[in-house]
């Protein structure tokens, strides 16, 4: 699924929250920084950036490539590496910082992915993560068209007191904040969403044709509320979630 999207139009759009994590977290020259769910590597590229020693991992090779691509073009290092943040391939207490934008939110199981945050970050290391505020805006659209067996794994992420069970390893700070996605009209806002976001892409695949344009239909109305003179401009809410390695 995350390999078949275009997901650098997301990432672009992202860069505001990009900004922000990496700058709370603070990164130091020589630090060992580990980006989980890193995508095209926007998260890490700003560590190494500041000179931090940074190891980035994902899931889909395609990701991947395009991360190393944009950091050889850079000039920066960074490791980059396969692999699932359920079962990280590091040993325990490996990194000074652990961070996440937007994605170790979507491991279908949220213990085990909070676990190994916590096992391979050092006792008094950072963490910085971000996830969408539960069942909010566009997510509740779509989880209009999902099967009912189907577990939204973000949730678990988009909520305070959830956020405090899951990493109680961790000493936690949890800041609100709005992001705002913008668009053309409407229906670029569509474009963007179905053929950048891989959990829609896949989700629009999965419905037959009436369906799937039942979904579209139902995501441009929903956009209808935020056009602007200039287009869409959409607020979307997220937790920014800093912490400290007990």
């Amino acid at each position: 699924m995350w390999g078949g999207a275009d997901y650098e139009q997301m990432a672009r759009r992202f860069a505001p929250i990009h900004d922000e994590l990496v700058a709370r977290l603070d990164p130091r020259p020589g630090e060992r920084w580990l980006d989980l769910a890193t995508g095209t590597g926007d998260v890490a590229l700003r560590a190494a950036r500041a000179g931090a020693d940074v190891t980035a991992l994902d899931l889909a090779p395609a990701l991947l490539d395009l991360a190393r691509g944009k950091a050889a073009a850079a000039g920066l290092d960074v490791a980059w590496t396969l692999g699932d943040v359920q079962a990280l391939p590091y040993e325990d207490a490996s990194f000074d910082v652990v961070a996440s934008n937007l994605g170790v939110i979507f491991a279908p199981d949220a213990e085990a992915a909070a676990r190994e945050l916590a096992r391979v970050c050092r006792p008094g290391g950072r963490l910085g993560i971000t996830g969408w505020v539960r069942n909010e805006g566009l997510h509740s659209v779509f989880a209009r068209f999902l099967d009912e067996q189907q577990d939204d794994p973000t949730a678990r992420w988009g909520e305070a007191a959830s956020l405090e069970a899951l990493l109680d390893s961790f000493e936690l700070e949890i800041v609100e904040r709005v992001w705002r996605f913008e668009a053309e009209s409407p229906e670029a806002a569509w474009t963007v969403i179905s053929t950048g976001a891989p959990p829609v892409r896949a989700l629009v695949g999965s419905l037959d044709p009436p369906r799937a344009d039942e979904l579209r239909s139902a995501a441009v109305e929903y956009w209808q509320r935020f056009r602007t003179e200039n287009g869409v401009s959409e607020p979307r809410r997220y937790l920014l979630v800093l912490g400290r390695r007990r």
